[in-house]
């Protein structure tokens, strides 16, 4: 497998329960157990303006160049700042990047991405550019037939789902808390958990979903949003998983995809635990996962 990361990705975004160094944590923590190496990460490359028009309109991609404080960048509900808009920017070609090496190689894992609130003519939820939108299309445009967005975030994944409404090449999917934000819009299959869903009932829904994904639409390529933030001390949550159900989840998933010879490319999306600990440790025990399942080849 090959990760993409970026130190340009922890930004200072003054006191926001966005954490942003979590980045940095999660790659200092998987370079020290040897997981991440010189050999297979990747550093992305900013994407040109003539590109980000293919997920954005003309109007709000010069308010984002230009910080404008406008009504197409106010529900970021982040500070409209340079180096902000630069991360989420280059978080676009990050999980681009991470999906070219995972058709390469099987697996590829983004410490970064996962912005999938932006819809091409405004913000939301933290979320300047659609990173994971922005991927799919570029794909789409090289061929790819069949794209499964596998959305397992706290958050319903609004902006991916309204971009790719009427396109039958790409199958979106999301299972998050519904009574939440944001005001939903329609994937191709979106559960809805109640408050206070534990890990059981959690892995149970998932399941039925993936059998449906993967039997009925049969992806030829999966990205994976895996969210830490279904976990049980989230701050803007109130589901219950703990580590080991949403481990169980990456293990569901990415073990799904492997048996089928399907490339899987991992973004990460929310995680607001009280301990940022927990959230760097749900995000490696997704790429440890990831490695045990996506071993590296013989030479």
């Amino acid at each position: 497998m090959k990760f993409v990361y970026s130190p340009a990705y922890q930004v200072d975004i003054g006191t926001h329960v966005f954490p942003t160094q979590k980045y940095y944590l999660i790659y200092n923590r998987l370079e020290q157990e040897g997981i991440i190496n010189d050999n297979n990460v990747f550093e992305p490359e900013r994407p040109s303006s003539e590109d980000l028009l293919k997920i954005l309109n003309k109007e709000y991609l010069d308010d984002l160049l230009n910080m404008r404080l406008t009504a197409r960048t106010f529900p970021s509900e982040m500070p409209v700042q340079k180096n902000i808009i630069d991360a989420q920017i280059l978080c676009c070609s990050g999980s681009y990047l991470t999906a070219k090496l995972a058709r390469e190689c099987g697996a590829g894992y983004h410490i970064g991405g996962g912005f999938h609130h932006a819809f091409p003519e405004h913000a939301e939820g933290f979320c300047y550019l659609n990173d994971v939108v922005f991927a799919v299309v570029v794909m789409l445009e090289q061929g790819i037939k069949k794209i499964a967005v596998v959305d397992c975030d706290l958050h319903q994944g609004n902006g991916t789902a309204k971009f790719f409404e009427k396109e039958d090449k790409v199958f979106t999917f999301s299972l998050h808390q519904e009574y939440l934000y944001p005001e939903k819009e329609k994937s191709n299959l979106d559960i809805g958990l109640d408050n206070g869903v534990e890990d059981e009932e959690y892995l149970q829904k998932l399941d039925f979903a993936l059998n449906q994904i993967f039997d009925d639409f049969n992806p030829g390529f999966m990205i994976y949003l895996a969210g830490a933030d279904p976990y049980i001390f989230d701050q803007l949550g109130n589901l219950r998983l703990t580590l080991e159900g949403l481990k169980q989840r990456d293990e569901m998933v990415i073990s799904r995809a492997f048996k089928k010879n399907i490339p899987v490319a991992v973004v990460l999306g929310g995680g607001y635990a009280t301990d940022i600990n927990d959230t760097v440790e749900i995000h490696c025990n997704t790429a440890r996962v990831m490695a045990t399942a996506f071993p590296p080849k013989a030479e």
